[in-house]
């Protein structure tokens, strides 16, 4: 028999033997929960699973931990976050990286199927109860502001005023809609009721949005240098996908990012973001320029969305390449502060504002080799008090639209200054070459040697005589006389003559195939109509 079983009855245990006993159980959960020194029984890798916990090591799929937010505390330079398919309603912060060479990787275990996402963990719709406004209307009271809201996997329309929504929802070919207070959610479904709560999907709570760029939350706060982020899907996140707060030397490839307010944003920040490179990536922010094309919503009713965009950064050193984007509010926004940036060889589908936007000094930036097949501005310097850049080589398409001119320009310079743009070897097909009012101040803004195929022309651009230079081909067309983007370069031929597609290598996810993505379905056929080549190799 133990000593303890032949003590006394009654007898206690002395105080050394409880301090003892605690003092055991705390080191044992001072192993499990802190980020000790333990990279040796990992092999270089945490994992990440839902049927997790967060007191393992992490070190195999049985051993995983539950949460990415435990994986990248538990992480160091060099190792990878492995995340195995699941879905993660988390919004993660990386506070620890890597160093040269040896960057912290976070990665899914099968490329598309690890989903980050901004839906709240709870099923907070089941405790709305619903009264209804008559046809097509609904009300509940939800103690909290509904900033995102899905409905039968459909994002929902969000309405600025109440009055507004009621206005929307009355129109034919209406969407799922919605206007949101600090305690009341009004609601639209133009097919009908019930609003049952397994129709939704509901953004976790989160500040107030605003339009300046400004996130206080993020599904992904990356906080310290060296580090990769691959082949995750970032869905209806939580206003930001990726923040970039104080870091540098980052790699963010192959993601898909759904629904994000922007995907990779980098304000505000402790300090510049330099030598980052967003590459090979899709984002989506669909059902945005259907609701344009759709006739159901005007432009300026879709232009609160306008921050919809792959990224929106100020930093150094930036590099956005290879991407692929779906629909989107603006589709690029760059304004670099030093260093050498570009926006090279990415596909722009449908952007119901600015394909590329640059709105503030941008230091020696290079626009090259990109497709933008639909866009209401494909360019704005708006304004660009300081800059030094160069637009080469790529395919302007704007939506052939027999009603409406003014629906894809070539520039936008409105506001006051722009300094340092030149354009060359572009091909450019839409309404008209651009926007400038007499008032604004152009510096060294320069068209040579393009291909200008427009309704409009020139005579928008008070300073055209100025701006227009040599070596530039002009060719006037009719309203809508032109075939769309996915018809392909040769259906061109009898309007501008051989027209050469871009050598470029397939943009977005290398992992994505047909199928696997409805963003990713929806741009084959432009994808596929030749402006590529050689053609995209895909099944």
């Amino acid at each position: 028999m133990s000593s303890l079983s032949r003590r006394a009855p009654g007898r206690r245990p002395s105080r050394w033997a409880r301090d003892g006993a605690l003092l055991a159980l705390a080191v044992a959960a001072t192993a499990l929960y802190l980020p000790l020194p333990t990279a040796w029984l990992r092999s270089g890798t945490v994992h990440v699973a839902p049927d997790g916990f967060d007191g393992l090591p992490g070190s195999s799929r049985r051993l995983a931990v539950r949460t990415i937010q435990r994986a990248v505390d538990l992480a160091g330079p060099g190792e990878t976050v492995l995340i195995w398919p699941g879905t993660y309603p988390e919004s993660v912060r990386v506070r620890r990286g890597g160093g040269p060479g040896r960057p912290l990787v976070l990665r899914a275990a099968v490329p598309g199927k690890a989903v980050i996402t901004g839906a709240s963990a709870s099923p907070v719709a089941r405790g709305w109860r619903w009264r209804s406004l008559g046809p097509r209307r609904w009300v509940t009271v939800t103690g909290w502001r509904v900033d995102g809201l899905r409905v039968d996997g459909v994002p929902a329309y969000r309405a600025t005023r109440r009055a507004k929504l009621e206005e929307v929802c009355r129109r034919p070919g209406a969407w799922p809609a919605f206007f949101a207070t600090d305690r009341r959610l009004d609601l639209c479904l133009p097919a009908g009721g019930p609003p049952r709560a397994e129709r939704f999907a509901v953004q976790r709570p989160g500040p107030q949005r605003t339009r300046s760029g400004g996130h206080q939350v993020a599904s992904l706060w990356l906080e310290a240098p060296w580090l990769e982020v691959r082949d995750l899907v970032f869905d209806h996140p939580v206003f930001a996908a990726i923040q970039l707060w104080d870091t540098a030397h980052v790699r963010i490839q192959g993601n898909v990012f759904r629904g994000a307010d922007v995907a990779v944003n980098d304000r505000p920040a402790l300090r510049t973001a330099s030598h980052i490179t967003i590459s090979r990536n899709l984002a989506d922010a669909w059902p945005l320029g259907r609701w344009r094309r759709s006739g159901w919503l005007t432009w300026r009713e879709v232009y609160p969305y306008s921050n919809s965009s792959l990224a929106w950064l100020a930093g150094a050193d930036l590099r956005v390449e290879h991407n692929l984007i779906g629909e989107a509010g603006d589709g690029i926004k760059v304004v670099p502060r030093a260093g050498r940036n570009s926006a090279e060889a990415n596909v722009i589908g449908m952007v119901v504002d600015d394909a590329f936007e640059i709105d503030d000094r941008a230091v020696r930036l290079t626009l090259a080799q990109n497709l933008v097949a639909d866009s209401f501005v494909m360019l704005s310097f708006s304004p660009m008090p300081q800059g030094s850049v160069r637009v080469s080589g790529n395919v302007f398409l704007g939506q052939p639209d027999p009603f409406d001119t003014s629906s894809s320009e070539l520039l936008k310079l409105l506001n006051d200054p722009v300094d340092g743009v030149e354009l060359d070897h572009n091909l450019f097909v839409g309404g008209g070459l651009g926007w400038n009012p007499p008032t604004v101040r152009l510096r060294n803004v320069r068209l040579v040697d393009n291909t200008l195929a427009s309704v409009l022309g020139a005579r928008e651009l008070a300073a055209r005589d100025r701006i227009i230079g040599p070596g530039n081909r002009m060719v006037t067309l009719r309203p809508g006389g032109w075939p769309p983007a996915a018809a392909g370069p040769t259906a061109l031929a009898p309007l501008l003559g051989p027209v050469r597609p871009l050598a470029i290598p397939r943009p977005g996810p290398t992992w994505l195939r047909p199928g696997m993505d409805p963003a990713f379905d929806r741009l084959q056929p432009l994808l596929r109509s030749g402006w590529i080549a050689p053609p995209p190799e895909l099944p």
